[in-house]
């Protein structure tokens, strides 16, 4: 098997479905950050097949290739990596693969509108705050998507583990406290039963639970 480093920033986003692929699998992996390597930025930009157009994270490094986008390196490493038996981007059913894809772009649809306040120029810190908070408001932008995926989750529960389910667990973790997004309320995934059914059934997946034991700045991903 090839030797597999991903490079990305030292927080979940949108590595942390590939690393998660990874460790259900048991695949051994390089995680690289800039906290573990001291040349991180000058190695990103060297390496990067983008560069210097865009050099945006994560990318996959093995046997010599560079590969981007995070969603095409997850449905790659889905097609390799197996749990209890069954590959997790189940491409030999074209419909499972169906609905694990409707799960990954439902996931991207609740994240957008919180990514695009990363890059939004505000006129203050405030101003962000307020803009994020508002995302998680009755009537707000990722709160319709929030109730998507619980009244999804709630109508077909998993009873097997895919990609889509690992890109949907990382994604609404990213909105539960403690989280590097410190504008997002603590009791913001309180109203979601199916959701919270979710993350105690991914979380406390043997594999998963270890994974997180000795991982810094992850108690969001460990069982409530």
């Amino acid at each position: 098997m090839p030797e597999y480093e991903l490079l990305y920033w030292p927080v979940s986003g949108l590595a942390e479905p590939i690393r998660l692929t990874f460790v259900v699998a048991g695949i051994p992996f390089k995680d690289t950050t800039p906290l573990t390597d001291p040349e991180f930025n000058d190695r990103k930009l060297a390496l990067h097949p983008y560069a210097p157009d865009a050099a945006g994270l994560p990318i996959l490094v093995f046997d010599g290739k560079v590969c981007c986008q995070s969603r095409a390196i997850l449905r790659y490493i889905g097609r390799l990596a197996q749990h209890e038996g069954a590959f997790l981007y189940p491409t030999e059913d074209p419909l499972e693969q169906l609905l694990c894809d409707e799960l990954i772009d439902l996931s991207e649809d609740l994240r957008r509108p919180m990514s695009a306040t990363v890059t939004t120029q505000y006129k203050d810190a405030a101003e962000k705050e307020a803009a994020r908070r508002a995302l998680l408001a009755a009537d707000g932008e990722c709160t319709k998507f929030l109730k998507v995926l619980d009244k999804k989750f709630g109508e077909c529960f998993p009873t097997k583990l895919t990609i889509g389910n690992i890109y949907a667990w990382s994604i609404v973790t990213m909105f539960r406290q403690p989280t590097f997004i410190p504008e997002i309320p603590a009791d913001a995934l309180s109203p979601y039963e199916n959701l919270t059914k979710l993350h105690q059934w991914m979380s406390s997946l043997p594999a998963i639970k270890a994974y997180y034991e000795s991982s810094q700045g992850r108690d969001n991903y460990k069982p409530l």
